[in-house]
């Protein structure tokens, strides 16, 4: 079922509660029940009163006769007993008829109306079940980027987009600013210009003016200038010069690049920019050769075998720099790490990334747990002294790791407003916007060149904290066994990861050198969140982690201010940039 047969599930489903709801509180269902009830009853009545006229029709007929014999003492005696006798019979089981029919009617009464006492106090459940339902179907509508970890791409076709952005608000408007210096291209110098294009008037034009074709050229000219990019293919050949040995002969010619194995082979600029499009561009192997074909107006085009064959020869070229970098991740002293779920020959699997602002380190696995980290074997090797930033991976807090624990904010203030969606509990909205202000202040703080909150300002954060999670605690219990269904085990979940894991989550408040998010992270797998939309999955686990290695070198080349072109082609050539080049050790 794909996200919008859900969607309009979902909401026929919330209409449909709706107008159950509001029978339950109008009344409707038990004044059906009631009318039925009163049908009933007013039968038994029916009932006991035509077997009251018949009782009373029979006594009637024994006094008439009564009084005949006495008016005519002829009668046969005999005969007027037996029919007496029969008479009697008969009103004494019309009797005990009407009485065991009353007994009936008393309990059938006494029973429908412990029936209706039944679903009276049942009411009050259904209305508060009905509403828990309600309630989690709006919020599982509501669900968007601010409460989840959803990607706005997936915003269901009846919301408008909402892009995340803890930002304030300055109350400008959008673009430049009044006295804001315009940024525009510059003309470049006369020894610059590499082309020059005049244009003369044709033979067909005349004088806006007067309408003659008179014109003489004035020797003047308006100039206009232009960037652009002109692709020339070059085809370059490589002359190895052959030596003869005087001493003894022997043939001797200079040494072969690596690069030039084949008699006839594409440069290393070809190859960059094919890398550059399946590993950055994210493009698939058809598509890299398809642009390349199209750019050189089709002198150059590599097969789709020959492009798969870089990917393998890169990885290869990168096996120091991607062991060098891994040894360098080790002396960071805050590292930020998180994974994403990848396909791999449609298995499931694990995409990891490590490092910083300047560092980044990627990782691929069938594994996605414990065994996967230690097969990276970054996370094992961390002393005590480095503090390690992630999404709350219960797996970090292992006993066999040494490293500090950073808790991230940003995906606690989106569970608080989650929990607040689907149970309708004020407190952890509170918990969302008390977090959210405290890390504007300390922008703020830090914009001012402090160092840290003073201890008053930390004592109200940890005071109001406190206070927001008591508030918690009594609206759980007041209202857990109504949401036990839905939301109360996630809000339970919620208040006891705050309090255990109280100083990861909150030790930026104390120290302003700590991060407050994970978003680092975050940033550095939107890479690969992209190359899964364009192709799917990763034929292998290597193919995944050649892909790892080379996103490694270009992203940290990149957060390093080395052009990824050429930090591509001097792979291509044999000469990858080195940690020591790239970090100056």
């Amino acid at each position: 079922m794909d996200i919008y047969t859900m969607i309009d599930s979902l909401q026929y489903e919330n209409k449909a509660m709706r107008q159950e709801l509001a029978e339950f509180r109008t009344g409707k269902r038990y004044q059906k029940l009631q009318d039925d009830h009163r049908r009933v009853v007013a039968g038994y009545i029916r009932e006991n009163k035509q077997l009251k006229k018949e009782l009373e029709a029979e006594r009637t007929i024994r006094k008439r006769v009564r009084n005949i014999w006495f008016e005519q003492c002829d009668i046969d005696w005999d005969r007027y007993q037996k029919e007496l006798e029969e008479k009697e019979k008969q009103i004494l089981k019309l009797e005990e008829r009407y009485w065991k029919l009353q007994v009936e009617t008393d309990e059938k009464i006494a029973a429908l109306e412990r029936d209706y006492e039944t679903r009276l106090n049942e009411k009050d459940v259904i209305i508060e079940e009905l509403k828990s339902k309600l309630l989690h179907a709006e919020a599982l509508l509501d669900r968007d980027g601010t409460n989840t970890g959803t990607p706005t791409s997936d915003t269901p076709r009846n919301k408008n987009k909402i892009i995340p952005n803890g930002r304030r608000r300055s109350g400008k408007t959008k673009g430049g600013q009044v006295g804001h210096e315009q940024h525009t291209l510059k003309p470049p110098k006369e020894s610059e210009i590499d082309e020059t294009k005049d244009h003369p008037m044709k033979s067909d034009e005349v004088c806006p003016t007067c309408g003659s074709n008179n014109l003489r050229y004035t020797g003047e000219s308006e100039k206009k200038y232009e960037y652009d990019v002109v692709i020339k293919v070059v085809k370059r050949k490589h002359e190895y010069w052959v030596y003869e040995c005087m001493d003894c002969g022997k043939l001797v010619r200079t040494e072969i690049d690596p690069g030039l194995h084949a008699e006839c082979q594409y440069g290393a600029m070809v190859q960059a920019l094919a890398l550059s499009l399946m590993n950055t561009v994210n493009g698939s192997m058809n598509k890299a050769a398809m642009f390349i074909r199209g750019i050189t107006n089709d002198e150059l085009h590599p097969c789709e075998g020959y492009i798969a064959k870089l990917q393998v020869r890169a990885a290869k070229g990168l096996k120091q720099f991607y062991s060098d970098l891994r040894i360098l991740l080790l002396t960071l002293a805050i590292l930020y790490w998180d994974d994403t779920v990848i396909f791999i020959n449609t298995a499931r699997a694990c995409f990891r990334f490590y490092g910083d602002e300047n560092i980044a380190f990627y990782t691929a696995h069938l594994e996605k747990g414990l065994k996967g980290l230690k097969e990276d074997n970054v996370l094992p090797l961390l002393t005590g002294d480095t503090k390690v930033m992630h999404d709350h991976n219960t797996v970090n807090y292992n006993e066999q790791f040494s490293f500090e624990n950073l808790e991230c904010n940003q995906h606690i203030q989106r569970d608080g407003k989650k929990n607040t969606a689907e149970t309708g509990h004020s407190w952890s909205t509170d918990l969302s916007e008390h977090i959210g202000n405290t890390i504007k202040d300390r922008n703020d703080a830090i914009q001012a060149n402090k160092h840290g909150f003073d201890q008053d300002y930390i004592q109200h954060f940890y005071a109001r904290l406190r206070e927001i999670q008591c508030v918690g605690e009594v609206q759980y219990q007041a209202d857990a066994e109504r949401l036990a269904k839905y939301g109360a085990p996630f809000e339970r979940s919620l208040l006891n990861r705050i309090e255990k894991f109280k100083s990861n989550y909150f030790a930026w408040v104390e120290d302003f050198s700590l991060p407050t998010t994970n978003n680092l992270s975050e940033r550095g797998l939107r890479q690969v969140k992209t190359k899964m939309k364009v192709s799917g999955q990763f034929e292998s686990e290597t193919a995944a982690r050649n892909y790892a290695m080379i996103l490694s070198y270009v992203e940290t080349c990149r957060r390093n201010h080395i052009n990824e072109i050429d930090a591509l082609r001097r792979l291509c050539e044999g000469n990858p940039y080195s940690v020591h080049e790239i970090f100056g050790i």
